[in-house]
């Protein structure tokens, strides 16, 4: 993967689970880091409902370097493209070569 393909700044959340005062637990986002990746767009699918359409799904493939700390995301992770928030799908070690992680990732447009 050469460094010129790695053009898009993204930042990687994990879910953090807490109580609030009445006990209830709240589900938050806690930020892994921020990463240069190579984003493709991938196909679009839609939901209908009634015939009418009320969501649409985009798929994306984001690469990045390997470290121990991309090795660490999780598929129910999150990710953030400016302000799209995309929900991580898959995350692997391509081919087992410590060299970069594929991320598949699903944004819901409503």
């Amino acid at each position: 993967m050469n460094a010129g393909e790695l053009s898009t700044r993204i930042t990687i959340q994990k879910p953090v689970k807490t109580t609030d005062a009445a006990g209830q637990v709240i589900a938050t986002w806690d930020e892994h880091g921020k990463f240069w990746a190579k984003v493709v767009t991938g196909a679009a699918g839609e939901a209908l409902q009634d015939g009418k359409q009320i969501s649409e799904d985009v798929r994306w493939l984001i690469e990045l370097r390997y470290s121990t700390q991309t090795a660490a995301i999780a598929a129910d992770w999150r990710l953030l493209i400016g302000q799209q928030v995309l929900s991580i799908q898959s995350a692997v070690n391509h081919n087992n070569e410590n060299k970069r992680m594929q991320l598949t990732a699903l944004e819901r447009k409503q």
